[in-house]
């Protein structure tokens, strides 16, 4: 074989060498399109929290088994011939719960005795709001009380009561608060002898009615 020929099959063997590592270089340069999907998932941080993707706890209503009712006297007080009287709502349980609107409130004859003239008006001119009373946290309300010697006796038919029954929004169950007072016997048209404002948080200030 002649050196001329040598060189010639030399030159082709090196030719197809470069032509057989452009193939193998080909898929390398087109690959970065095809893992960019993968590029973009970036996995979770370890210390990210797993129960921000898991449902809350419901906190459920109130109940009475839970709720400590109690009047404050000392914070009660006295204008333009009415009363002032504020009832504390501690939830005495272990988990929290919620309370809202107005409870329902009453005046008793006695702790297990009828209930006299007509339940509490809700003074709507109040927000009302609800509220997640921790173990141990408290929520209040206040209670206008008219001083019926000023309704004439034929319209309010006035009667000694024992106290108030006051029970939970939506609740059956109530609790007998001993307070005695006079009221009226009877509905007295155009006058709301018993109002409740809605729970407020915290509780009562003392000659606020707040």
């Amino acid at each position: 074989m002649t050196v001329a020929a040598c060189r010639s099959i030399l030159i082709c063997a090196v030719a197809l060498l470069a032509a057989a590592c452009g193939l193998q270089k080909t898929p390398h340069a087109g690959g970065s399109h095809g893992r960019h999907p993968l590029a973009t998932v970036t996995p979770p941080a370890s210390g990210t929290p797993r129960t921000s993707r898991s449902p809350r706890a419901a906190v459920t209503t109130c109940t009475s088994a839970q709720i400590q009712v109690r009047l404050d006297t000392h914070s009660a007080g006295v204008a333009a011939g009415s009363s002032y009287l504020p009832l504390d709502f501690t939830n005495v349980g272990a988990s929290s719960c919620t309370l809202a609107g107005f409870p329902q409130v009453s005046v008793a004859a006695s702790s297990t005795g009828r209930q006299l003239g007509s339940a509490a008006t809700l003074d709507r001119s109040a927000t009302a709001q609800l509220m997640v009373l921790s173990a141990g946290q408290s929520a209040h309300i206040w209670l206008r009380l008219v001083d019926v010697t000023n309704i004439p006796a034929a319209q309010c038919r006035p009667a000694a009561a024992a106290g108030l029954r006051v029970s939970l929004p939506g609740q059956q169950q109530g609790t007998f608060i001993a307070h005695p007072m006079t009221t009226c016997a009877r509905p007295v048209t155009g006058t709301d002898v018993l109002t409740v404002e809605p729970f407020r948080p915290g509780a009562a200030r003392p000659g606020t009615a707040q």
